[in-house]
């Protein structure tokens, strides 16, 4: 009986053994199948599940996983913005399909980015990826001209998510080599913004984000806010959307009473400039690719 049970113990522990080199072989590899969905389509409409049974039906073992489908409408920056957040997060080999599209229905090119850290990205060539490009870095980009791999071979003037982005992302989950979708590019579109930078004492940037709060991410670093001098307790002006408030640098919301402003590092480590307790956009009627200035009263 010891013996049996000593083979046993021997027989399982060889199996975990391969089972774990396995894995590590996976890992190496990078994931499979894995489709990382954000869009401006909302949730109320088909859209969605449109997308999501093009995925589907191109690679039945597809795992989908969304960021947001609550992208503000049309609004490229913003969209730009959350795609890079959430994607620096996800394992290597993960393919995402990205659409908030304006200009949907145009000659706008369709394409697959790939990223220093081998992941992919499905989308329009409007910008969408900048985020992307600037913070992953480019390792290849193709625009999306093979139509066999894409909605039964064809393709519609306003529902490229379903009948482009989806089932191109599919294959590439399948391990489709993104050279097989159509010819390299070099000539990427890319949002216009205004570059993080201190001058004469004021710091001047760009809204990237109007998160659920209403509260104004810009693309000021932490690190140029210390090189302004600027520490907890300090008074600023605040300038955005046409109009001037005075704020508090702060470390929490709470730094200041409600209906009261307040300038402090984010999550991201960038400037945040908020309204306490109330929605900073909706005071400012600004969104994301508005410029901010910054500076000490």
């Amino acid at each position: 009986m010891m013996r049996q049970l000593l083979i046993l113990v021997t027989t399982m522990m060889s199996i975990s053994a391969l089972s774990v080199g396995a894995a590590v072989e996976s890992s190496e590899d990078g994931v499979e199948n894995l489709v990382v969905l954000l869009t401006d389509y909302g949730t109320t409409d088909f859209y969605v599940g449109a997308l999501e049974g093009s995925i589907y039906s191109t690679n039945l073992d597809a795992r989908i996983s969304t960021i947001t489908h609550e992208v503000p409408a049309f609004n490229v920056a913003e969209g730009s913005y959350i795609l890079v957040q959430a994607a620096r997060e996800y394992p290597p080999g993960s393919v995402f399909v990205a659409e908030v599209d304006p200009g949907i229905g145009t000659r706008e090119r369709s394409i697959v980015l790939e990223t220093n850290d081998d992941k992919l990205f499905v989308g329009p060539d409007n910008g969408l990826f900048t985020g992307v490009m600037d913070e992953l870095g480019v390792a290849s980009i193709h625009e999306i001209t093979n139509l066999n791999l894409t909605r039964q071979g064809r393709t519609s003037a306003i529902s490229n998510g379903r009948d482009i982005y989806g089932p191109v992302a599919g294959h590439l989950a399948a391990r489709t080599d993104p050279s097989e979708v159509g010819p390299e590019i070099l000539d990427p579109v890319r949002i216009e913004v205004v570059e993080a930078d201190l001058q004469n004492g004021t710091l001047i940037g760009t809204i990237v984000h109007v998160d659920h709060w209403g509260h104004l991410i810009t693309n000021i670093p932490h690190g140029l806010i210390e090189t302004a001098g600027l520490v907890p307790g300090d008074r600023v002006e605040v300038v955005v959307g046409g109009e001037t408030k005075e704020a508090l640098i702060g470390t929490t919301y709470n730094d200041v009473s409600p209906g009261e402003w307040v300038v402090m590092t984010g999550l991201s480590g960038q400037l945040v400039i908020s309204k306490n307790m109330y929605s900073a956009a909706d005071t400012l009627g600004v969104s994301a690719g508005a410029e901010v200035r910054v500076h000490e009263i």
